[in-house]
Formats: C-alpha cells, sequence, structure tokens
C-alpha cells in the first residue's frame, strides 16, 4: 500500500518513517466545538427570548408602580418608545428560529470557534466577543427597525437591543467554555506529544 508523506514523498507498505506531529506545522484536533455552536445557537434563539420577556416584566412593573401608561409613552418614537420596541422584537425572536439559529450557528463557528484551535486557553476572550456579537447582532437588528422612529426611538432600540444581546453572548460564551472546556483540551494535547 502506498503512503504519502510531506511534500508529496511516497512511502511503500512499512517504510513510513513514524509522524512527529510536533515537530510539523499540523494543528491538533480540538473535540466538541461544532456541538458546542449547535447548541449555542439554540441557547441564543431561547436567552434573548427570555432576557427581553424578564425586561418587558420588570420594565411594565415599574411603570405601573409609577403610575405610567406601560405601553403608549407621550411622544411618539421617544427613547423609551424604541426600548419597548426592541424589548419586544427580542421578546419574539424565536419566530423566526429559521433565521436566528443559523446565522448565531455562523458567527459563532467564525468567531469563538476558532479560538480553541488557536491556542486561546483564558475565558476572557470568549466572553468578550460572545458579548460583542451578541451585541452586534440583537442591536443592529432592533435598531434597523428602530430607525423609522426619530432620533431617540432609533437609539433605544439599538442600545436595548445591544444590552439583551451582549447578556445572550455571555451566557452563549459560557455554555460554549463549559462544552468545550478549551484549556483542558490543550493541556491535554501538550502532554499527549511528549
Amino acid at each position: 500500500m502506498v503512503d504519502f508523506g510531506p511534500n508529496g514523498t511516497v512511502y511503500y507498505a512499512g517504510t513510513n518513517p513514524a509522524r512527529d506531529y510536533a515537530a510539523g506545522d499540523e494543528k491538533p484536533r480540538i473535540k466538541r466545538v461544532a456541538l458546542a455552536c449547535f447548541l449555542c445557537g439554540i441557547c441564543a434563539c431561547i436567552c434573548v427570548a427570555l432576557i427581553a420577556a424578564m425586561l418587558a416584566f420588570v420594565f411594565s412593573t415599574l411603570t405601573s408602580l409609577a403610575g405610567a401608561q406601560p405601553a403608549q409613552f407621550a411622544e411618539r418614537g421617544g427613547f423609551m418608545m424604541g426600548a419597548f420596541v426592541a424589548v419586544m422584537m427580542a421578546a419574539f425572536n424565536w419566530y423566526l428560529f429559521f433565521i436566528v439559529i443559523p446565522v448565531t450557528w455562523l458567527v459563532l463557528a467564525l468567531s469563538i470557534g476558532r479560538f480553541p484551535r488557536r491556542g486561546i486557553t483564558r475565558p476572557a476572550p470568549y466572553y468578550r466577543w460572545g458579548a460583542i456579537w451578541g451585541a452586534l447582532l440583537v442591536g443592529g437588528t432592533t435598531g434597523f427597525f428602530g430607525a423609522s422612529m426619530q432620533q431617540d426611538g432609533f437609539f433605544g432600540a439599538l442600545l436595548t437591543g445591544g444590552l439583551i444581546g451582549a447578556l445572550a453572548g455571555l451566557v452563549c460564551a459560557s455554555l460554549f467554555l463549559a462544552i468545550v472546556r478549551p484549556k483542558q483540551q490543550i493541556s491535554d494535547l501538550a502532554t499527549d506529544v511528549f
């Protein structure tokens, strides 16, 4: 049987020397990254809806305690109206799960999903980029739909959606770290080489 070595070198049966993985530029395979991205995409959709529902409950409780109108604000398109639109959009994002979940899978796979293979073991970059991408995805979507309001309404929708997305991104990053455990896997791979 023929084996191929580096640079196309042909080795016949029994003549292939043992490969030295530590000397080459091959990177070891990190396990459970695809599973973590899959579960984090589903978790992101659910977390955004749950965080928005909790914010809506707190918001309605505070407005009723203050004696204000909960959904009808004095000025059309003000900051609070934009925040209300962002909370309602985020609370019902699971209606569009067939768009939200694949986009989240793609973003996670191309961002924090590549960190373990690069050798990043500290949890801070995972949390940071999870929060950044969550804020960009949710805040960008709510800000886009809040752009039809006045400037205050746009900023209310953008900031509230960004807050919801950042919180959901932190939850997803912690789930990713719990599943992949990059520090443990990379240290195990480093000890296996010797």
